[in-house]
């Protein structure tokens, strides 16, 4: 169950799951990365007590210290998930100028770049997933953990909005490159959050992924002179909308649906060497400006003051 717990400083107001979120990432590079990767799955899959003790855990096994502040917040957020918090007396605690300092790259490490693949194979991902605003990825050239890995290692960054899914996010991209055969830290960081130092130092060498996105698409029917529109939905185009959306819709956004899917086929079936063709509309550099004075409705140009109704 998802709980909402008055945590102190930054995590004041924020949900239990969001808040194991953010202290995951502060604990980038100095927990193995395997058990971060584990430890975002239970999380994502809504087990944060299993996911709390999963952490306490490597933290004692390591032994890994953490700043006073993080102890403190480990022990509050056991006593909100309701998880037995004896674990969290044996968490080492270490001054901030103790942790590791990684060192991180830019580049190729034989001949493969960090962002090589990527996009691939997480395009489909994150099409799905909400309010994404840009990834990067970045080659790490030191070991993390008591129980490290390969070196270098892949390390993803991808940023959000705040409608987007810190946990799900990070889960979902992590399990679509593990598939397509990429081994790979995936950290999310949450619109309005400071950065740790390991993601600011990983941002300064990190490469941006170029991903694809499609763009909604709006195109306006011909209407009679003088007729006002109004558009309560736009549908994105690589969302799947059920019956139950179309059943909500009275007959009067019905049969607006129906004529802006009908312009839409003629236009695709328009030759493109007769006059008027638009041509491909995604391409087209949009007018903000325009599309924002007050002499538009809806694309259409109103007509001079002494013709509207």
């Amino acid at each position: 169950m998802t709980q909402v717990a008055a945590g102190k400083g930054s995590w004041a107001g924020v949900t239990v799951p969001v808040r194991v979120h953010d202290l995951l990432l502060a604990l980038a590079g100095r927990l193995d990365d395997d058990a971060l990767a584990d430890a975002r799955e239970l999380l994502a899959s809504a087990e944060v007590d299993r996911a709390l003790e999963l952490i306490a855990g490597c933290l004692v096994a390591g032994p890994v210290g953490i700043g006073k502040k993080e102890r403190e917040e480990l022990l509050a957020l056991f006593t909100a998930a309701n998880a037995d918090p004896a674990v969290v007396e044996r968490v080492r605690t270490a001054e901030p100028d103790l942790v590791t300092r990684h060192r991180f790259a830019s580049g190729k490490v034989d001949g493969v770049g960090a962002e090589q693949g990527v996009a691939e194979a997480t395009n489909r991902v994150l099409d799905a997933l909400p309010d994404i605003r840009a990834v990067w990825a970045v080659w790490r050239l030191t070991p993390a953990g008591a129980a490290t890995g390969a070196v270098p290692h892949r390390v993803i960054l991808i940023g959000v909005g705040p409608t987007g899914s810190a946990a799900a996010t990070a889960y979902r991209v992590e399990h679509a490159l593990r598939r397509a055969g990429l081994t790979a830290s995936v950290e999310v960081l949450r619109d309005g959050t400071e950065p740790t130092d390991y993601h600011h130092t990983a941002m300064r060498y990190a490469t941006e992924v170029q991903v694809p996105r499609t763009p909604p698409v709006v195109v306006a029917p011909k209407l009679p002179k003088g007729e006002p529109v109004v558009v309560s939905k736009v549908v994105e185009p690589w969302r799947s909308e059920d019956k139950a959306t179309d059943e909500s819709l009275n007959d009067s956004e019905l049969g607006l649906l129906r004529q802006l899917q009908e312009e839409l086929a003629r236009r695709e079936h328009t030759d493109p060497a007769q006059p008027g063709w638009q041509g491909d509309l995604t391409s087209q550099p949009f007018d903000w400006q325009e599309a924002n004075s007050s002499t538009m409705v809806n694309g259409v140009p109103l007509p001079p003051p002494e013709q509207r109704p």
